[in-house]
């Protein structure tokens, strides 16, 4: 009896070390992430009075996400270093462009994966934005050390759980 109130008490102090690792591991992603908060917009404005722009949405991991009138001369690499490049965490193997189709139906759009890690491999015409345009810059997951805590945890608790019901369950 004394061993199963023994494992219980691990696997109580196993899943709150898990809650506060992974609480930590939140905290820290919302600091990092370079995020905009809830209900805030940028906007920024990169073309002349006099020509024509189009409007395209960068989010994701850049410096300054937000809503950008530009020139239609301007491509994506050329909006990515305006909104300030990259942060450190972003995949630029994982950008993803999602366009209107060109039929009458507004709700009719499509995605474009584009792998920027070799840009001069990519065609110009990939580069090319259209008004309306949602650009989204992935992030990749950094191997920390609230990371590497939370996933070390987390099997703790299984194998823990596991030993639990396997001294439980023995006749």
């Amino acid at each position: 009896m004394k061993q199963a109130s023994l494992v219980q008490s691990i696997i109580l102090l196993c899943a709150s070390l898990f809650g506060v690792c992974t609480s930590s591991l939140a905290q820290y992603e919302r600091v990092n992430t370079g995020a905009l908060t809830a209900g805030a917009t940028a906007n920024y404005r990169f073309a002349e009075a006099s020509e024509l722009s189009i409007t395209v949405t960068l989010l994701g991991s850049v410096q300054r996400p937000g809503r950008y009138e530009i020139s239609r001369k301007i491509d994506l690499v050329n909006l990515l270093a305006l909104a300030g490049g990259w942060t450190e965490n972003a995949d630029m193997s994982d950008v993803r462009i999602t366009r209107e189709k060109t039929s009458n139906d507004p709700m009719s759009r499509f995605q474009i994966r584009l792998d920027l890690e070799n840009v001069s491999d990519l065609s110009p015409k990939y580069l090319e934005l259209q008004d309306g345009d949602v650009v989204f810059v992935g992030q990749s997951t950094p191997v920390t050390i609230p990371l590497m805590i939370s996933i070390v945890s987390s099997a703790a608790s299984v194998a823990i759980a596991v030993a639990y019901f396997t001294v439980v369950n023995r006749p």
